[in-house]
């Protein structure tokens, strides 16, 4: 049975953002997450609906992918509407019972806040999807790599992203095998109370925790006996400079996040 994909993992597909070097998709993805959270205008906001739509279109992402993304915080999303939309101080502008009342102005607020959360969920699944997890611990490194004069540990940092970049599909797919194994043996997860239902899904967290101290033995094992360098032998990654393409596509990005986070 194929495992099933996991969220944000990479499609491979060959579309225009994923021939755009890792480097630049990281400073962008940051530079808009940055700018989203100074954005403090509905037009502001519309724009940058409009980049992630002309983004997933360049990524061969259907719109629709963001949307079931949001499923898993669908409800903490849905309570942070209703936490600013619901009043209970008695000067809510419409009255419902006693001092609760609703506030259309929180309610827009905090729709704006659940906007701004889909938009940077859109824009991570944009450079997840498009970059192999070996490009960007790769391209992580070489944009921190100027800090290793300072002593900071690059090489090893490198290695961490690249492992964990590694493994999180692996735990994603494992965990999905235990869940659809203890169903199998009758353990239903979406019935019961919250306490029953927390305790059945330590059926599937235990066996996934121990498995992962096993994979972290074997890799350990398996890095020692590759004679993997440590400390300041670890080797760094050689200069690359961004390509023509690469530079044009850095230089509107951050053109693009700047005049929309000033609108």
């Amino acid at each position: 049975m194929k495992s099933p994909q996991v969220f944000g993992s990479y499609i491979g597909t060959d579309s225009a953002c994923a021939r755009i070097d890792a480097r630049v998709k990281i400073v962008l993805l940051i530079a808009c997450s940055v700018a989203l959270f100074c954005t403090q205008t509905w037009l502001g906001l519309g724009a940058w609906c409009a980049v992630l739509a002309i983004a997933l279109a360049a990524c061969r992402m259907r719109p629709g992918r963001v949307l079931v993304s949001m499923k898993p915080v669908a409800i903490i999303l849905a309570f942070t509407m209703l936490a600013n939309m619901v009043r209970c101080d008695g000067n809510a502008a419409i009255m419902v019972a006693g001092p609760v009342g609703v506030d259309p102005a929180g309610g827009a607020r905090g729709f704006f806040a659940v906007v701004r959360i889909v938009l940077l969920v859109g824009f991570s699944l944009v450079v997840t999807t498009s970059t192999e997890p070996t490009d960007i611990s790769d391209a992580c490194v070489r944009l921190i790599r100027p800090l290793a004069r300072l002593g900071v540990p690059v090489a090893q940092l490198g290695s961490v992203v690249s492992l964990a970049l590694r493994f999180i599909p692996i735990v994603g797919e494992e965990l999905q095998r235990i869940r659809i194994a203890q169903q199998a043996r009758g353990i239903r997860f979406d019935e019961g109370t919250l306490t029953q239902r927390i305790s059945r899904w330590a059926s599937v967290l235990t066996p996934l925790v121990i498995g992962l101290f096993r994979r972290a033995d074997r890799l350990g094992a398996a890095m020692a006996a590759r004679c993997y360098p440590e400390g300041r032998q670890a080797p760094l990654p050689t200069p690359r400079p961004l390509a023509a393409r690469d530079r044009a596509a850095l230089v509107v990005g951050l053109c693009t996040v700047i005049v929309i986070a000033c609108w």
